[in-house]
């Protein structure tokens, strides 16, 4: 057997049901799909979820190292889009994932990814981390719902806890409801707060600063899952270069492309997009 030369990447969080019409389903959940892009940019993906028994790795990761968590259920979500806009419910939901639930060998892998759904991943678990680039998606962390299991945005209870142990944060208006205030208080409690603005590109909160990154020009075929790619794209660049203007665009290029495909196969490669930005260079401003 061939030893794996590709540098692990660790994501801790649940995989999830999404519920389609005519009671069709997909896998998805950021460990879906931003291990689908650690992947494609050659690193080896390294899960750590909490599922139902007959939950089956999607194809197109089976060969990542899963350790899969039994849980009496998998997070359902459903979406409905409603003249007022979706109306997101989720239920039934998996175990959390706590600090035992990590196994000690993969504590010192050099990136890892916490991926909360609803609630799901607990605080704790930052503090485990001490010799790794610690990143969130912190989208779970920030949902509640009521006792039909509407989805509404919350408070973050536990910001104050996590953001000053992780590195690397990546949210997106919507998550804030368009509310910048928020944003910069969570910019001051953390190292690198990144907010994504779908065509306005991003915004990056860094040591008091704030740069506006620019887009890509695309039209979306199938946008499920974006944020979460960017946010695998940012943290494997920034963890290559440590250039965040240039991590940042390299992350607006990479979703811009992946939105235009269909489905996690559609994922650009990074030949593709390091050939984009070689032709269209983004000026820092």
């Amino acid at each position: 057997m061939t030893q794996n030369t590709q540098p692990p990447y660790l994501l801790v969080g649940t995989v999830t049901k999404d519920l389609l019409p005519h009671d069709r389903f997909t896998i998805g959940g950021t460990v879906t799909y931003a291990g689908s892009v650690v992947k494609r940019l050659g690193w080896q993906p390294v899960i750590i979820t909490a599922a139902a028994p007959d939950f089956v790795p999607p194809p197109f990761l089976a060969d990542a190292r899963w350790h899969i968590l039994p849980s009496a259920a998998i997070t359902t979500f459903r979406n409905v889009y409603t003249p007022q806009g979706r109306q997101q419910t989720v239920g039934p939901i998996a175990r959390s994932i706590g600090p035992t639930d990590i196994p000690r060998d993969w504590r010192n892998i050099s990136l890892v990814h916490l991926c909360p759904l609803a609630q799901d991943v607990e605080a704790s678990v930052t503090r485990l981390f001490e010799n790794s680039l610690l990143v969130t998606t912190p989208q779970g962390w920030l949902r509640q719902w009521d006792a039909n299991g509407v989805v509404s945005l919350g408070d973050w209870q536990g910001a104050a806890e996590i953001l000053p142990r992780v590195q690397a944060t990546v949210i997106s208006i919507e998550d804030i409801e368009g509310n910048w205030a928020i944003a910069e208080k969570w910019a001051g409690q953390t190292s690198i707060l990144i907010v994504t603005q779908d065509k306005e590109g991003c915004t990056v909160f860094h040591q008091g600063q704030r740069l506006a990154v620019p887009p890509r020009p695309a039209t979306p075929t199938d946008p499920t899952g974006a944020g979460d790619v960017f946010a695998a794209a940012f943290f494997i660049r920034y963890h290559e270069t440590d250039d965040l203007w240039h991590s940042a665009y390299f992350a607006n290029v990479f979703a811009s492309m992946a939105i235009e495909r269909t489905g996690l196969e559609g994922i650009p490669t990074r030949a593709e997009v390091e050939s984009y930005i070689a032709q269209h260079p983004a000026e820092k401003v």
